[in-house]
């Protein structure tokens, strides 16, 4: 297929003009001819995907079990028309200037100017990405602690000079066992170093529960809300991100949601044969429900994506992680793939491997841009024609044949016809950064739409945390390892 005159062009589609973001997708290795696409699409408008698109930009309830909106598209609107959403994006910025201005001074006097961000999942992958992507050398500093054995606790404020340090709590509940754990740790440490009273001016919490936070002792004026309907995956866009804003200015945050808006409008009125979320939806369930794809790999070809893998598995997994749909029956296909991924020319010695010649097809997305960012522009060429040559290893293989008479040729073949897409931004930068993570949100939305499943639970997730607050039901490790 990949010979076929004409396919590049027809099976390629970019998705912003006039100063909007820029996203390009190349899909001619798909393994879909245009017979594919049409009756994918017609799927789509079987299972009513314009529908619940209209539904959730509306505000209507999509969130089923939890009888929710997700608001998440809201929160990045140029006008919020949640009230809750628009008045912490307006009290997040001014915090923001704040701060970065050295006007936000401690319990010393002096001012603030390093942050520990302390949250999870969600309250920790999203603002993870983004510093590390946009951040700049000169802006304050942001570490994060989410795991819970006070290893990366004690790493980061061994080096952290109390007078001058920030910590934000994100958790949507404000209940959550390992952030709370880590804040406690910290509270403990900057008191016994600056006295009781520290904690006040020392200390920001993000969520929906305010109660929480003021029995935890935060000040209202360093309190920022979360709407219930923004799911924790999909909370960057709002008061979650305030870490962000600390490190990178309401310029580029404001840049950031911009970006994610633009997306948001492509996926609302692009038709779906021409729309780049609904098109990665489709393949998606084309490859891993009916062809049988075993995984499917996400490789970033840049370092400042490196997180990109990792918030996408949140976002996929804990979304689509499901057997059974929004009534409660089992999946009639088969469900969303194991995701995996890491910066490509790392996979190129560990990953790709398996990718290329492993007995189960796996699918890939490569992304990259175009810029050439940094002060070695040959190098990042030199990448790029790399990850074109795994895409292309990927589709067309390496048949023995080829090889003979070598006597280990069967060894050496590659099956290929394995499916992949290239995704270009243009720049990366705030506002194609936000694009992009709005392209992935609505592509799990959709594809979500297609399985049936209600991408905005994980019952998953709550039984474990049950388990772990009900001692009687601990395995008998529990009792050797110890309190």
């Amino acid at each position: 297929m990949l010979d076929d005159s004409g396919r590049f062009d027809e099976f390629s589609l970019a998705c912003g003009e006039g100063g909007a973001p820029r996203l390009f997708l190349d899909f001619s290795r798909q393994r879909a001819r245009r017979e594919t696409l049409r009756l994918l699409a017609g799927f789509a408008d079987a299972r009513r995907l314009e529908a619940w698109r209209s539904a959730l930009f509306d505000g209507e309830i999509v969130n089923l079990s939890e009888a929710r909106p997700a608001l998440h598209t809201d929160a990045r609107a140029p006008e919020p028309r949640d009230p809750i959403l628009s008045l912490e994006r307006k009290r997040v910025s001014e915090f923001a200037a704040r701060f970065r201005s050295g006007q936000w001074p401690g319990a010393q006097g002096r001012p603030l100017a390093r942050v520990v961000n302390i949250g999870i999942g969600g309250s920790d992958l999203g603002v993870r990405l983004l510093c590390s992507a946009l951040a700049a050398a000169e802006a304050p500093r942001v570490d994060f602690v989410s795991e819970m054995d006070g290893v990366e606790l004690e790493r980061v404020l061994s080096g952290a000079v109390p007078e001058e340090t920030l910590f934000v709590v994100c958790s949507k509940s404000f209940t959550t066992t390992e952030t709370l754990a880590n804040a406690y740790a910290a509270r403990h440490w900057l008191v016994s170093r600056l006295g009781q009273d520290a904690p006040a001016r020392h200390f920001a919490g993000v969520s929906s529960n305010a109660g929480a936070m003021s029995g935890w002792g935060i000040r209202p004026e360093m309190q920022f809300r979360i709407p219930e309907g923004v799911g924790g995956r999909y909370s960057v866009w709002s008061a979650a991100g305030l870490s962000a804003w600390l490190a990178l200015g309401s310029g580029q945050m404001g840049d950031f949601l911009v970006g994610a808006a633009a997306l948001d409008r492509h996926f609302l009125i692009a038709p779906l044969a021409r729309n780049l979320p609904v098109l990665m939806a489709l393949f998606a369930l084309w490859n891993q429900s009916l062809l049988g794809s075993s995984a499917h790999l996400l490789l970033p070809y840049d370092t400042r994506l490196g997180m990109l893998p990792a918030y996408l598995q949140q976002l996929e997994l804990e979304s689509l992680g499901k057997s059974a749909d929004a009534q409660g029956r089992p999946l009639s296909v088969e469900g969303v793939a194991a995701l995996l991924g890491t910066t490509g020319s790392s996979a190129q010695h560990s990953i790709m491997q398996w990718a290329q010649q492993a007995a189960r097809p796996v699918t890939a997305d490569f992304i990259a841009a175009r810029d050439a960012a940094g002060a070695y522009p040959n190098m990042r060429a030199e990448s790029l024609r790399q990850m074109m040559a795994q895409a292309e290893a990927l589709a067309r293989g390496l048949p023995s044949s080829a090889m003979a008479p070598d006597p280990l040729a069967t060894q050496k073949a590659l099956p290929g016809g394995r499916s992949s897409s290239v995704l270009l931004l243009e720049t990366l930068d705030a506002r194609n950064l936000g694009a992009l993570l709005a392209l992935y949100e609505h592509k799990v939305f959709a594809q979500a739409v297609l399985l049936g499943i209600n991408p905005f639970d994980q019952w998953g997730v709550e039984h474990a945390k049950r388990l772990v607050a009900d001692r009687t039901s601990q395995p008998p490790l529990a009792s050797v390892l110890g309190d």
